[in-house]
């Protein structure tokens, strides 16, 4: 569905771009990336065999195309099996978890972008369709900013205020549309003055049929005061699963997270603080926040993104997570900046201790994480980012340290 879905409109992006070829402004460019990394101890136990060490590119083809009125773009790369497939173990999907007959390793090239966009004559709307990167709001529920999703997005600006709706389909399953994830969200955004927006989206997502359906509520508000960059974000679900109607369950999760950073040249502070709701004992209903996001890191280099999370799954945000944490960035000379963040991560409900051998002992430790990173610009197309994590578990994930290096080289042109 989704490979036919997508073929579709990169025909469409293809015929569109070639009709206009004459009239509009075409650009290509890309990169070149290679990536070496090196993790240790993932499982939290020496001598468990969760090692990774391997070395891997990444190439990137962009075309984009401007006429009046309407623009277009193709992003190829080979990102599906060489470099994200090997994060994914599979391909499999990471909603239903099943198995993604769509996605072949064997298919190194797909497009991680093939989309539309126009302005519709003589009303302030614009309609963009096809195969594109989206978040909402500062994307702590929803974000697919690595493969990108098929999706239409309908947005109208009249003055400081903007409303959007989008039609997106968040996850392929491996079947039909039994095991699909689709997603409807209104989102109205407001431009408060010329440093500040506030905003609320309403999204209804549809686990494969209309007896699984959740409703994220979130708001809202982005501003720099000051010498502070703020950004806040405040999520509430409902919703209810009645697939089984023997064990019908309703969605209660939530979730707040605040970011921000202050500048003070050449040394720039960041802070984090986040907390998602958890599992609740004896409870039948999804008291964890559920969220729908890719799987580049979102705010840990270990924690979450290469080790599962409390809830034991990655790349889920900050389910029954809470977290502080702070850092620095320091610019040594125009090209060389070196940074240090440290996060100290709780399970926001307890859970089983791992380490204890009481028996039924809890906890709501998870850990302490410490990444270093240094960004190296060698020249105007050319950079060399390295990371350096290093997780401490608490009671609540494990015995021994978990780490990981990772460099990339990237050309761009």
């Amino acid at each position: 569905m989704k490979k036919f879905y997508v073929v579709i409109l990169v025909v469409i992006a293809m015929v569109f771009v070639s009709s206009i070829a004459l009239a509009a402004e075409v650009t290509m460019g890309g990169s070149m990336q290679i990536r070496s990394r090196d993790f240790q101890d993932l499982k939290l136990l020496k001598g468990s065999q969760s090692d990774t060490v391997d070395t891997q590119s990444r190439m990137i083809i962009n075309v984009n195309a401007k006429a009046d009125g309407a623009k277009a773009k193709l992003s190829l790369w080979n990102d599906f099996s060489s470099w994200g497939a090997l994060d994914y173990n599979a391909p499999v999907d990471m909603i239903t978890k099943s198995t993604n007959t769509n996605v072949a390793k064997a298919n190194a090239f797909g497009f991680r972008e093939a989309w539309v966009s126009v302005d519709i004559p003589g009303i302030p709307v614009n309609v963009t369709g096809g195969h594109q990167l989206l978040q909402i709001a500062n994307g702590y529920f929803y974000i697919s900013k690595h493969f990108g999703s098929d999706a239409w997005v309908i947005a109208n600006v009249t003055g400081n205020n903007t409303a959007i709706f989008v039609d997106v389909k968040a996850s392929e399953g491996s079947a039909n549309r039994s095991d699909d994830v689709d997603a409807y969200v209104i989102m109205d955004h407001y431009k408060l003055n010329e440093t500040s927006t506030a905003g609320i989206n309403l999204s209804d997502v549809r686990f494969g049929t209309s007896d699984n359906a959740l409703q994220n509520i979130g708001l809202f508000y982005n501003a720099k005061l000051g010498p502070v960059d703020l950004k806040a974000q405040v999520d509430f679900q409902m919703g209810e699963n009645k697939v089984n109607p023997n064990a019908k369950s309703k969605y209660k999760g939530n979730e707040i997270v605040v970011t921000g950073n202050v500048g003070m040249d050449p040394v720039t502070i960041n802070f984090l603080l986040g907390r998602g709701s958890g599992p609740k004992e004896n409870s039948k209903d999804t008291d964890a926040f559920v969220t729908l996001l890719d799987i580049d890191p979102h705010y840990t280099f270990l924690y979450e993104y290469k080790i599962p999370d409390i809830c034991g799954d990655l790349h889920q945000g900050f389910c029954n997570t809470t977290a502080i944490g702070v850092g620095a960035m320091f610019a040594a000379s125009k090209s060389v900046g070196v940074g240090l963040d440290v996060f100290f991560l709780q399970s926001t409900e307890k859970v089983k201790d791992k380490v204890s051998t009481t028996a039924g002992a809890t906890t709501n430790e998870i850990g302490t994480e410490i990444d270093a990173k240094v960004n190296w610009k060698l020249y105007d197309n050319v950079t060399w980012n390295w990371v350096l994590g290093y997780f401490d578990p608490g009671k609540g994930m494990g015995k021994d340290p978990a780490t990981g290096i990772q460099g990339i080289l990237a050309f761009t042109f």
